[in-house]
């Protein structure tokens, strides 16, 4: 029936709900997904201590969590090619065994391959489900992109939060119970998607990745120069913020809750980012956000006292909003190669960012983390150009 879609008992169901039902799922499981990836910063101070590492070696433990998004490029050609919605439905599960797992790794190797297992339930995740919320939020993406973000970030402000209540009823090397809620999570993903597929539906045959990059290059190249340059701040944030603040003599405790204070100000920043940007276009609202937050940065870095926690939360407003915008501007462009186009944006995306968080660890090692920081803000400044190069929706 035209208008319609079958349901698993061959009945019909308005497409609109099941749309819908999709956009929810998608978002409640990437909630689920990101509240486990969220566990590291807060356990980072411990695995520190722990094995004895210095920031360096801090830093090469979340280059083994994002060492899978080096190979998103070809997962997402796969993607439009191969349905790979078991993979999809997975990745919450595995996810979950692994960073449950953390406390009880034997060795500093152990927690990197464990790490490293994390990442590629990660790249599946976050390479499919924009295709999934592609198809179900019809000629509102931006909007449909926010709700995935919004659970995307929602888990980072309740991740932190999970993983001290962790330490303190279950203890660092007890947290196995956890995973079970990211198996369930699985189990409702299967329910809601076990229909659909990420092949078709474009009218266009797959393409190469050598095709799909000459096709995007336009967007993907200043998009590069704007991620770059993002994830100074970004992910200098995301990892290394409760060490910081431990740094300058919180508990390990308040380290986590200000990790919570900035992803927790991330969701209102992830939902007011793509709503925004259906109204005002993709490119005023990412320059916007290149300007305030790395400003905001620098202001967070040099103050003290009462005054951290507002511009925390400030902070996380604004360096999140990018998030569901820049995804609505490669989905608005790659019609017919969503999967491969997404996968080459998150590939360079965490590609960049591992080696942000290397350097970003370095630097701390080298002049300590308010200098280090500060440059950070600095090198996320100078990616407001890139941004005033982004092809406009007319461009498509």
């Amino acid at each position: 029936m035209p208008g319609t879609i079958p349901d698993n008992q061959g009945q019909a169901a308005p497409k609109s709900l099941a749309s819908s039902n999709q956009v929810i799922a998608a978002s409640t499981g990437h909630m689920v997904h990101d509240i486990f990836t969220a566990f590291l910063p807060p356990l980072l101070p411990l695995i520190i201590a722990e094995f004895s590492l210095s920031m360096f070696e801090a830093g090469v433990l979340n280059v083994f969590a994002v060492l899978a998004f080096y190979f998103n490029p070809l997962l997402g050609m796969l993607v439009d090619r191969v349905n790979m919605r078991l993979l999809f439905v997975a990745a919450p599960g595995l996810v979950a065994v692994c960073m449950s797992l953390i406390g009880a790794a034997p060795s500093y190797w152990a927690v990197c391959l464990l790490l490293l297992f994390t990442g590629i339930g990660s790249a599946a995740y976050h390479t499919i489900g924009p295709v999934f919320i592609t198809r179900a939020s019809g000629s509102r993406l931006g909007r449909g992109m926010s709700f995935f973000m919004v659970g995307g970030e929602a888990a980072r402000s309740l991740g932190p939060l999970a993983a001290v209540g962790a330490l303190t009823w279950l203890g660092f090397g007890q947290m196995w119970p956890l995973m079970v809620v990211g198996l369930a999570c699985s189990a409702y993903l299967w329910l809601v998607f076990r229909n659909a597929t990420t092949v078709g539906g474009t009218g266009r045959d797959p393409e190469s990745l050598i095709k799909v990059w000459r096709a995007l290059r336009g967007l993907l190249l200043p998009l590069l120069g704007l991620v770059a340059c993002r994830s100074f701040v970004l992910w200098s944030l995301m990892i290394y913020l409760p060490v910081y603040l431990v740094g300058r003599g919180y508990s390990v405790a308040l380290g986590g809750a200000g990790l919570a204070v900035l992803e927790l100000a991330g969701v209102g920043g992830a939902f007011l980012g793509g709503w925004l940007s259906d109204r005002w276009g993709r490119r005023p609202v990412l320059l916007a956000v290149m300007i305030t937050a790395p400003l905001t940065m620098l202001a967070f870095n040099y103050s003290s006292g009462w005054l951290l926690w507002p511009l925390l939360a400030l902070l996380g407003l604004c360096v999140f909003a990018s998030n569901p915008v820049i995804l609505a501007l490669v989905q608005d462009h790659s019609a017919g190669r969503r999967g491969a186009a997404n996968g080459l944006y998150m590939g360079m995306a965490f590609a960049t960012s591992s080696g942000v968080l290397v350097l970003v660890g370095w630097l701390v090692d080298m002049l300590g983390f308010q200098t280090a920081f500060a440059i950070a803000a600095c090198v996320g400044l100078a990616g407001a150009p890139f941004a005033l190069r982004l092809p406009l929706a007319s461009d498509r």
